[in-house]
């Protein structure tokens, strides 16, 4: 199922209702569930006052891990860019500037842990985010990689952006293709036990944040910040909108339950941890082989943050 990326529109006009002191961010409900009870959970959210945000990371695919402890360099990384993001983001202060000095600073702190070692990229830690924020007199969204943010605007109106759009589909052909292969998800080798696989892998994640390649990321490349994909929001408030990983975005992306639309409303009506257990319902009772619903993993964390922009009452 495909949904219907956001398409750049002209900037908005300044207008009372977008001037900063008359907007209201507010936090309705938060989630973030670990894919595996044996593994540390590699994504998070945040938020400020003029801003929230969902961050996913993924482990290099070296043999050990560079900075991160409890077996992630992600885990440190996803902690890492939320808690950099909470500290610069500020009114007049530009997102791309902010994901430049997060990878910059990121880069001087995993060459110091590195301690001399040759770090292929495919050994580094990556990150993907998306990210709703209150700009002057425009709302905007930022994002590098898979992360989704859904939004229903105040004339009912709702769209799905993300700075990989259409990422979804490809990712479940190819776990279709996996699956049909080996016979089932329980049977997909783990990278470690299958050469040729972890080698498509790290020559696949090593086009990541080159000039040549298809992903950019939070990170260790501070040029990302070139590439970081913004488009402006309508002004039409209030506004209602679900931040999420991709794990949390298969119930619409992948897993066909919900409607971008239906799936705004159902987190606000029945809460995200509703939304949570039917996830993981369809993951490990439903269709634990992935035969319904193609996958790579049997579950992956998942990360959602839904919100509402307003404007006070009177105005």
């Amino acid at each position: 199922m495909r949904h219907r990326a956001w398409k750049p529109v002209k900037p908005l006009q300044q207008s009372r209702a977008l001037s900063p002191p008359m907007l209201t961010l507010s936090i309705l409900d938060s989630l973030s569930l670990p894919g595996s009870e044996s593994r540390p959970n590699e994504d998070q959210l945040g938020w400020t006052a003029q801003c929230a945000f969902v961050i996913d990371g993924a482990t290099g695919l070296g043999p050990d891990f560079v900075v991160g402890r409890h077996d992630s360099d992600a885990a440190w990384l996803a902690t890492f860019a939320k808690v950099h993001f909470e500290e610069m983001i500020m009114p007049g202060r530009a997102m791309a500037d902010i994901v430049r000095s997060t990878n910059a600073l990121a880069r001087r702190i995993v060459a110091f842990a590195a301690k001399g070692r040759d770090m292929p990229a495919w050994n580094l830690p990556i990150a993907g985010f998306q990210m709703i924020r209150i700009e002057e007199n425009r709302i905007v969204t930022h994002g590098l990689g898979d992360c989704t943010l859904f939004l229903t605007d105040g004339d009912g109106v709702t769209v799905a952006h993300s700075a990989l759009p259409g990422n979804a589909d490809l990712e479940r052909e190819a776990a279709r293709a996996v699956i049909e292969r080996c016979g089932g998800l329980s049977n997909l080798p783990r990278l470690i036990d299958d050469p040729a696989l972890l080698a498509r892998e790290r020559s696949l994640r090593g086009t990541f944040n080159t000039p040549s390649g298809p992903v950019w990321t939070l990170g260790s490349v501070p040029q990302a910040a070139d590439h970081l994909v913004s488009a402006p929001l309508p002004d039409r408030l209030p506004m209602t909108g679900l931040l999420c990983t991709d794990g949390f975005a298969a119930l619409a992306s992948n897993y066909g339950i919900f409607e971008p639309d239906e799936f705004i409303r159902a987190a606000k009506r029945d809460g995200l941890s509703v939304l949570g257990s039917r996830l993981r319902n369809i993951e490990r009772r439903e269709d634990p082989d992935g035969r319904l619903h193609p996958r790579m993993k049997p579950s992956d964390d998942a990360t959602a943050v839904l919100f509402e922009i307003s404007a006070p009452l009177g105005t």
